[in-house]
């Protein structure tokens, strides 16, 4: 990674604290407005979730893992929230489950969606897909995005590599 990286990078990571509210999510990462990943929110936050302006949310973890909110889709349904699992598997990530996942982003254009997972790493990755190959985003400045929630391993580079390169794409995350 070049300093003009780390230094972005850096910058990215403030304004990512920066702006956290008291109660918000880990890993918040406003992606562009109507578009937020983080790590699982709280029930506290879930049940304020219209009031803050989501529309969709989609968790993309299974729902057994210990961070789970029990009846998640329950308390985003009082709010008249769409709700949608998609339980991707952390070793393995699948086309398919991305497949699905664009079709219903492309679903939600004009909603205010939240991304989820246990701690964003899923979801920030898909979302940074989505970004690029959907919406045309720059791969520079969503890589960033990403990194200033992880460096994918090497199971998550595969998987990013192999979406983007079946678009005539690539990233490096090195």
């Amino acid at each position: 990674m070049n300093l003009r990286t780390l230094t972005c990078c850096s910058l990215l990571l403030f304004a990512v604290d920066a702006f956290a509210a008291e109660g918000d999510p880990k890993n918040l990462v406003q992606w562009r407005p109507g578009l937020t990943s983080s790590a699982q929110p709280d029930a506290a936050y879930l049940k304020r979730a219209k009031a803050i302006g989501y529309d969709m949310v989609i968790n993309i973890a299974p729902p057994e893992y210990a961070e789970a909110v029990e009846n998640e889709g329950a308390i985003l349904a009082q709010q008249g929230i769409t709700y949608v699992n998609i339980p991707v598997k952390w070793s393995d990530p699948s086309p398919e489950d991305f497949r699905v996942f664009t079709e219903l982003m492309k679903n939600a254009t004009k909603k205010n969606v939240l991304v989820h997972c246990q701690i964003n790493l899923r979801g920030s990755s898909f979302t940074f897909l989505y970004r690029v190959l959907s919406e045309g985003a720059s791969i520079e400045e969503s890589r960033a995005r990403v990194l200033g929630v992880w460096v994918p391993n090497p199971t998550w580079k595969k998987f990013i590599s192999g979406v983007l390169a079946g678009a005539g794409k690539k990233v490096d995350f090195d």
